[in-house]
C-alpha cells in the first residue's frame, strides 16, 4: 500500500511500471482535481503492454488516493498526485533530453 503523505520521489520508487506510465500520461495531459478525464481517453493513449495490467494498476492508484473520482466515470488527480505526475514527467524529460544536451554542447 502506498502512503500518499510521503515525498513524491519515494512514492515513485514504490510504483510499478504500468502505474508510472499511467501517471506520466496524466501528467502530459495536465490533469488535476478540477481538470478531469475518463477512462476511455486514458486507455487510448496507453500501449498494449500497459493495457494488460491497466485494471490492477488503475485500482491501486485509486485506492492509494493518487487518482480520485470526480463524477461517475470521470476521475481527477489529487493534490499530492499532481506533484507525483509532475515529478514523473520531469524525470522522463530529463532522461530523454539529457543526450540532446550533450549533442548540442559538442557542436
Amino acid at each position: 500500500m502506498i502512503n500518499i503523505d510521503d515525498d513524491p520521489k519515494e512514492i515513485i520508487k514504490e510504483l510499478c511500471e504500468t502505474e508510472k506510465n499511467i501517471l506520466f500520461i496524466l501528467g502530459k495531459m495536465r490533469i488535476s482535481v478540477k481538470k478531469n478525464f475518463n477512462e476511455h481517453s486514458l486507455k487510448k493513449r496507453l500501449s498494449n503492454d500497459d493495457l494488460k495490467e491497466y485494471n490492477k494498476a488503475f485500482s491501486n492508484l485509486c485506492t492509494s488516493g493518487i487518482i480520485v473520482m470526480y463524477r461517475p466515470g470521470n476521475f481527477g488527480v489529487s493534490k499530492q498526485g499532481r506533484r507525483i505526475t509532475d515529478e514523473i514527467v520531469e524525470q522522463k524529460r530529463q532522461k530523454i533530453y539529457s543526450d540532446l544536451r550533450i549533442l548540442i554542447l559538442q557542436v
